[in-house]
């Protein structure tokens, strides 16, 4: 005879049955992030100071823009990219806007960036950025052995404050033959191997192999002038070349740089020479005297102005909304609309 408890063991067990519930579409959840969604507090000036005594004030709307400039430098790169800055006179301020505006994407990118000193004369920009501890330069690095490895490669740069790395110029007093186009070639060929950003400081003029080299290869081109009337004659005159010698394409991505050398206001109506190149549409960027600039060394961004600061942010957003979306074959060129002569 089976106990009560043994009968009931053999029974089959009782399913339970449960009630399929639907869940909301995630869409139904957007109000609920919304509701607790953190926001950023402003962190300078009258409401930075009010933030630190408890209030909870929003981004000013220079921090606003601040913003909005940086998420336009920090644009994703889908392939390799470089720009080549040039000018047709020296001692324009090309060396030290490739400095700064190397600095300032290195600053503000999380890929790899690096500036090439391809001046086949003297080229100083390892004197703005900063030199290589054993005297380095782009041709030890285009004839180097090793150069499959990042470590290797980077090896033969230097490292500025901003991490921007620099190829600097063999030129030396020892010096007895000029960087050639094949030396550039070759170092430039590693460098795109190891970094998505080349910032290329040409020679002056742009009828040297060297830069026409640089030229062939670069997506996007920084003109260099003085506020003056020479300067801009120049300009007009090299974005001509430029045109008339098949890179229509650099001209279509081109972005005339205007830089201030003194500190008393230029002679010339600035505003008239911002007018002068808006007809062609080609955006232009003012870049002001700055006393840290002036001194001629090393350039530390937290040195600049506060004003000098937003002015290479500003050209560097500009490059960067120029950008490819995706991958292209060769450069994609632009009717300009109209003639420079």
């Amino acid at each position: 005879m089976l106990h009560a408890d043994q009968e009931q063991t053999r029974q089959p067990a009782r399913r339970t049955e449960f009630a399929a519930v639907a869940l909301p579409s995630p869409e139904l959840f957007a109000d609920i992030t919304v509701a607790n969604k953190a926001t950023l507090r402003s962190r300078s000036g009258m409401r930075g100071a009010l933030n630190k005594l408890g209030f909870r004030l929003g981004l000013s709307p220079s921090e606003q823009r601040a913003e909005e400039r940086h998420d336009r430098i920090r644009r994703q790169l889908v392939t390799q990219y470089q720009i080549a800055v040039v000018s047709v006179k020296g001692g324009v301020g090309r060396t030290t806007t490739v400095a700064a505006l190397g600095s300032t994407f290195a600053d503000l990118r999380p890929d790899r960036v690096v500036a090439v000193d391809a001046s086949p004369h003297f080229g100083d920009l390892a004197t703005r950025t900063r030199r290589h501890p054993y005297g380095l330069s782009l041709r030890d690095l285009a004839y180097a052995r090793e150069r499959e490895s990042f470590s290797a490669v980077q090896s033969y740069l230097s490292i500025n404050s901003a991490d921007l790395a620099v190829a600097a110029s063999p030129w030396t007093a020892e010096s007895t033959t000029a960087l050639t186009e094949r030396d550039f070639a070759a170092a430039a060929d590693i460098l795109r191997r190891h970094y998505s950003l080349l910032l290329v400081d040409c020679g002056t003029g742009v009828l040297d192999s060297v830069t026409r080299e640089v030229l062939n290869c670069s997506n996007a081109a920084v003109i260099v002038t003085p506020a003056t009337v020479g300067g801009v004659t120049g300009a007009v005159a090299t974005l001509n070349w430029l045109g008339a010698h098949g890179f229509d394409h650099l001209v279509a991505r081109s972005v005339v740089t205007i830089v201030q050398h003194q500190p008393v206001k230029s002679n010339v109506d600035v505003g008239a020479i911002e007018d002068l190149f808006a007809t062609a549409q080609r955006p232009t960027c003012v870049l002001p005297f700055d006393t840290h600039l002036a001194e001629g060394g090393a350039i530390d961004l937290r040195l600049l102005g506060k004003t000098t600061r937003i002015a290479f942010e500003n050209l560097a957003a500009t490059l960067a909304d120029e950008f490819p979306d995706f991958i292209v074959a060769g450069g994609a060129a632009h009717d300009m609309g109209g003639s420079w002569r």
